[in-house]
């Protein structure tokens, strides 16, 4: 080896890592999500019992186009979900009041923000349920690794499918105090497809150190496309959130499919959500811990559902 070659290679490294972490700005954003009941200590693998998301996302460079932008952005999003009835160990076809599946999806998304702090967003998701989407699987294993109880119930699955849904979205600052502590913004978002048909609409107030729409982790918006330092922010948030559902996968079935499942049922077309959570936020990382609370989802005997959610994400 040439003797200049190791120091060479060190002074190569020290410049990429100089440029990637000493920065005082950011591009991208890697993380991962959790969903469980669990979190409320309640123990009862209910309904939507489990769901991990893993993403990244990265800033577009904006330098070309209009100044009207502050902020772009793309993410990718890979993901499962766990549905089954109200416990994990239904025995009887009489017990399933919410139909058992899995969801494994793939998504894409873009997001523009405006100086105005309006976000615009378009994805596209592709996904599965059904055995193809391994939901017994997973739920069999994660209970045997942990010495929970058996899992039964899984021979009334929903049937194998797959389909395409197209999602839009739309959020704007309504007010902000001067010491910006105190905000409200807007957010509609609509999707359209095999898997998830449904509007949804809902206020979001926060209380803290905040940031603007366009460099705030409540947007997914603190990887930035121009040289711009992202300030540290803490904040609790709550979001009321009303759905006007007209098909979920999860629930009815495959949409073309005759075959549907041995066991499906009707949606609720009007589904109340109220989240509750804490956003902390610095240059190199984020937590965000919140409760989300649904009315009935399903017509049945189901209950409505209450759940956790903890995401942990890293910026470079």
């Amino acid at each position: 080896m040439h003797p200049f070659k190791p120091i060479l290679i060190t002074i190569f490294l020290c410049i990429v890592y100089n440029a990637v972490f000493s920065q005082n700005f950011t591009r991208r954003e890697i993380g991962i999500q959790n969903d469980n009941d669990v979190y409320l200590m309640t123990f009862q693998d209910q309904y939507y019992t489990n769901g991990i998301n893993f993403y990244f996302r990265k800033a577009i460079d904006s330098s070309k186009y209009p100044q009207k932008y502050a902020n772009k952005l793309w993410t990718i999003n890979i993901g499962h979900k766990i549905f089954n009835a109200y416990n994990g160990a239904v025995e009887a076809a009489s017990e399933v009041d919410r139909p058992l599946t899995g969801y494994l999806y793939v998504r894409g998304e873009l997001q523009w923000h405006t100086k105005k702090e309006e976000v615009l967003s378009v994805a596209a998701e592709i996904a599965s349920i059904g055995n193809w989407a391994f939901g017994e699987k997973l739920q069999t294993n994660f209970h045997r690794l942990f010495g929970f109880y058996d899992i039964s119930g899984w021979e009334y699955e929903l049937s194998n499918s797959t389909g395409v849904d197209l999602k839009a979205g739309y959020a704007k600052l309504l007010v902000r105090n001067k010491a910006k502590s105190v905000d409200a913004l807007i957010n509609g978002n609509l999707s359209l497809g095999f898997n998830n048909t449904r509007l949804s609409v809902s206020p979001n107030f926060r209380l803290g150190r905040l940031n603007s729409l366009n460099e705030s982790a409540i947007m997914g918006s603190r990887p930035q496309s121009r040289t711009k330092k992202v300030d540290n922010e803490f904040y609790f948030y709550y979001r009321p959130q009303i759905n006007l559902v007209l098909y979920n996968s999860t629930i009815q079935g495959g949409l073309f499919l005759d075959d549907k499942g041995p066991i499906t049922y009707g949606v609720k077309p009007w589904v109340l959500s109220q989240i509750v959570g804490l956003q902390f936020a610095t240059e190199r990382m984020g937590v965000n811990f919140n409760y989300t609370f649904n009315t009935k989802e399903v017509k049945s005997l189901a209950t409505s559902h209450k759940f956790g959610s903890v995401n942990l994400s890293f910026y470079f």
